[in-house]
């Protein structure tokens, strides 16, 4: 089944009555699953490895054909749902409520392309951005103190890469070892099975027309493990509607 026949399957369960607890429709969770797992840019053998079910399993939920709930759990468990979230009966809220809920959950996000922070060259350009975002979601509080210095190591660099004083022979040792110092930091949140991603964002703002903004993608590899291979994430552009920003935090 593809997505507009899904689709259309949704369509026809909105006229089901609303007063009687029923469990989400098999079509309406077929589309959960492959938007979660494409916001994740995860592929199919990704989140059949991390919920520990055959890879036919996940293809067969996509398609809007029945599984166990025993295989529904698992997969909602690794997409970040709560256990029971893909079967257990509900009251539904309605066509409107379902359209404004997708609404409110995905019409306000845009791509940007990221990369391993594990290079001078990623440092340097989201050193140069004006503004930073910091997605860290399912990262514990145990990691701030470290994700904190690598914040202000960021912030420092970008205070130095807006020095317009010239330097003899190009960019100096200290602002390489600058950035070297940062790379460190990014090391050792790896190290400790954090994946760190980076990418620069482009968000004009009234009068700054050339406003960027860096996003740094900070992930569990636990939670997370087709992370290091993103090309992609995704951001809520009303994060970044703000010309005072500089460090946000987003879950």
């Amino acid at each position: 089944m593809n997505v507009q026949e899904l689709l259309h399957k949704v369509a026809q369960s909105a006229d089901k009555r609303v007063d009687i607890p029923t469990a989400p429709p098999i079509e309406l969770v077929a589309l959960i699953v492959r938007w979660a797992r494409h916001l994740r840019d995860w592929k199919v053998s990704t989140l059949a490895d991390f919920a520990t079910v055959s890879l036919s399993t996940v293809e067969r939920v996509e398609r809007g054909e029945r599984v166990s709930e025993e295989a529904l759990d698992r997969i909602a468990l690794a997409l970040g749902y709560e256990k029971g979230a893909f079967h257990e009966p509900r009251l539904p809220i309605g066509p409107d409520a379902v359209a404004e809920q997708m609404v409110e959950t995905y019409a306000h996000l845009e791509p940007v392309d990221v990369v391993p922070m594990k290079t001078q060259r990623a440092v340097r350009e989201a050193a140069r951005c004006q503004a930073f975002l910091v997605h860290r979601p399912g990262v514990p509080d145990t990691y701030d103190q470290e994700i904190a210095a690598l914040t202000e190591w960021l912030d420092f660099a970008s205070f130095e890469l807006s020095d317009d004083i010239e330097i003899e022979g190009g960019e100096d040792v200290p602002r390489r070892r600058l950035y070297n110092d940062i790379l460190s930091c990014v090391t050792e949140l790896e190290r400790r099975g954090l994946t760190v991603l980076s990418g620069v964002m482009s968000a004009p703002q009234p009068g700054l027309p050339d406003w960027t903004v860096a996003v740094l993608s900070i992930t569990p590899k636990l939670t997370d493990p087709g992370a290091v291979k993103r090309k992609q994430v995704f951001v809520d552009r009303r994060h970044v509607a703000m010309p005072n920003l500089r460090f946000a935090d987003i879950d």
